[in-house]
């Protein structure tokens, strides 16, 4: 028992507990040895009631996305159907002798009853499945994403041999124009992949020599698919692997290659005819028939797409196709209405979601204008107030209804010469308050939407400007942020509303998405950062070496259930005519979804508190 306590101790659940209660819990523990090629389960086979820990050798996970998972020591089995008792959706297989520990379900419910620290730990390894499952493909019935490889790749890919020299690679791809190299033995056998970025690699950090064969540095990644292989799942291995390039093979032959760019124009192409449609419509009325698609474009989204977060960003250009049209539309209007065309320049721009494109099914409507300081007439400024009045008036028609707020490009507080709304920023930044960091937490998200971009784009840039020299605005809008918590409290269990609407719910918006949106919005403005959609903001804040990857892959795993149980929300709402709304009842989710959005929920209190106490501690 001395090995078995002396091994737990080692792994990561049980590094905080005593050990004596290690003792206890080594116990409960029962040993179970495969053969090499032995199944420890397979799919749909029923939950054997125990969570696995792999003592000695490797086993590999089969998913149904077809995706191959290696398992070795310290790695633990079964701790999702732990949380539900459902059957296993994967196969395991021992690719070695291998030497199990089995914890029965019953003992471990209850030693995590009786030991917290135990407890804490194997909520890290199932914040580690909330990313895994984050990141998990949906399967995918239609659309361009069942695409079999062999109808976008492109061929011949181009190859060299072993002993190419790294000079050599480098002179090829340069002279062809070409990003990457096929590496090949005499059989025109796949042996690897290099790039630029493997060449630089290797001369700049491994000191090799420019006369090094390509054999010595070639990239070996599992970049490599068959011709059958669709699309989704390409574009799943792309992302796992942060791959630019994939390989298509056929009996380990390169036969063709596919570049993330090929995937997004292949999508651009299949999603054309709609905004196609839109781009022709003539009146406001057809814009509005259109807007009563958003169920069947919703749903077509989430279904096509396995993050929630490309989903909604299709969801999102649906919505933008429309607002754009209904711009185009009412400068025709004012043209017809002998009002003429725009005096001078401008941009109608959008704040929050419509900015973030993070829009869901029935948005309102947060937009502004930026007009061009050559405006001066009194005329020209009543044409851009009737322009503005008309558009708003126009989305409100289409399905876009005036907001609650009134922030909208018709109201003076949101319709300003790009000299007025620097001087408005300018003051918010410098003599900043809880009221101005409320509407910088609403207004700084804007982007371009129709006009002329160069003064989105130059009003975007003096935000960046005055909030580096006058940064104290952005520790008033993580006070206002914190006025939202995470819906989890005490021992980490989910927190509900007490008020009569929403009673016993969850408000995925306000106590979860927002909260992350929020954070990754002051941290991209503290740090220049021009995206404005939160999963790319995310991404952007791990580049710049900001963040620690795997933390941030916890919260963009969260950010990702969150929005995909909100959008299955509202989907089903629509469906049966129901009003839409963010609350969720955790009562009506299975135990593995409640987990989940409970763990989400966990991962978003830690990101803010991360964000509090950084602003607490800076020079404001």
């Amino acid at each position: 028992m001395s090995n078995t306590i002396e091994f737990l101790s080692k792994l990561h659940p049980f590094q905080d507990i005593s050990e004596e209660e290690l003792e206890q819990v080594a116990k409960y523990l029962k040993i179970k040895s495969l053969q090499t090629n032995e199944y420890l389960f397979q799919r749909g086979e029923s939950y054997h009631k125990t969570v696995y820990i792999v003592q000695q050798g490797r086993l590999e996970r089969h998913r149904q996305s077809g995706q191959i998972i290696i398992l070795e020591i310290g790695d633990f089995i079964g701790l999702a159907n732990f949380m539900d008792a459902s059957s296993y959706l994967s196969s395991v297989k021992a690719l070695t002798d291998v030497k199990l520990l089995g914890l029965p379900a019953s003992e471990l419910q209850e030693l995590e009853n009786l030991c917290p620290p135990l407890f804490e730990g194997f909520n890290r390894i199932i914040a580690k499945y909330i990313r895994d499952r984050g990141n998990a493909p949906r399967p995918v019935t239609s659309h361009a994403l069942c695409l079999p490889a062999r109808s976008i790749m492109k061929s011949p890919l181009a190859t060299c041999g072993p002993y190419v020299t790294l000079l050599e690679a480098y002179e090829l791809m340069r002279k062809r124009k070409i990003g990457s190299l096929g590496v090949t033995n005499e059989e025109n056998k796949m042996l690897g992949l290099i790039n630029f970025i493997s060449l630089a690699d290797a001369m700049l950090v491994q000191g090799s020599k420019v006369d090094t064969p390509v054999l010595e540095v070639v990239c070996k990644k599992n970049n490599t698919v068959s011709p059958d292989t669709p699309m989704w799942q390409i574009e799943e291995i792309q992302h796992d692997q942060n791959l630019k390039y994939i390989i298509v093979v056929e009996d380990n032959e390169p036969v063709g290659v596919i570049s993330q760019t090929d995937i997004l124009n292949n999508l651009i192409a299949h999603q054309g005819l709609l905004f196609t449609e839109i781009s022709t419509a003539t009146k406001i009325s057809e814009l509005a028939a259109f807007y009563q698609r958003i169920d069947a474009v919703a749903s077509e989204a989430r279904e096509n797409n396995h993050r929630a977060s490309t989903a909604v960003r299709n969801i999102s250009e649906f919505h933008l196709a429309l607002q754009r049209r209904c711009v185009e539309l009412t400068l025709q209007e004012m043209e017809n209405d002998g009002l003429g065309m725009p005096p001078t320049k401008y941009a109608f721009i959008l704040m929050g979601s419509g900015s973030r494109k993070e829009m869901m099914l029935n948005p309102d409507q947060d937009n502004a204008i930026i007009l061009d300081d050559s405006l001066k007439s009194d005329v020209d400024k009543q044409w851009f107030q009737t322009f503005c009045e008309r558009v708003n008036a126009h989305l409100d028609e289409i399905g876009y209804i005036f907001c609650p707020g009134n922030i909208m490009a018709k109201s003076n507080v949101f319709h300003k010469t790009l000299s007025q709304w620097k001087q408005q920023i300018s003051h918010v930044t410098h003599l900043p308050n809880k009221k101005a960091a409320r509407w910088a937490n609403v207004f700084f998200d804007f982007s371009y939407l129709y006009g002329d971009d160069e003064l989105a784009a130059a009003l975007s840039k003096h935000v960046i400007q005055e909030l580096k020299q006058n940064p104290r605005l952005l520790k008033m809008m993580v006070e206002d942020d914190a006025e939202g918590q995470a819906a989890v409290g005490w021992f980490n269990r989910l927190v509900t509303r007490r008020d009569q609407s929403g009673k016993g719910k969850v408000d995925i918006k306000r106590n979860g998405l927002r909260i992350i949106a929020d954070a990754a919005r002051i941290y991209s403005l503290k740090h220049g950062i021009e995206s404005r959609n939160t999963a790319d903001r995310l991404t952007a804040l791990v580049r710049q070496g900001l963040f620690n990857i795997e933390s941030m892959k916890s919260v963009s795993a969260s950010f990702e259930e969150l929005l995909d149980l909100l959008l299955e929300h509202q989907l089903k709402q629509m469906q049966t005519n129901q009003e839409l709304d963010k609350l969720i009842d955790p009562g009506t989710l299975s135990p593995l979804h409640h987990e989940s959005l409970r763990m989400a929920m966990r991962t978003i209190k830690q990101f803010q508190e991360k964000l509090q106490a950084e602003f607490d501690v800076n020079d404001f």
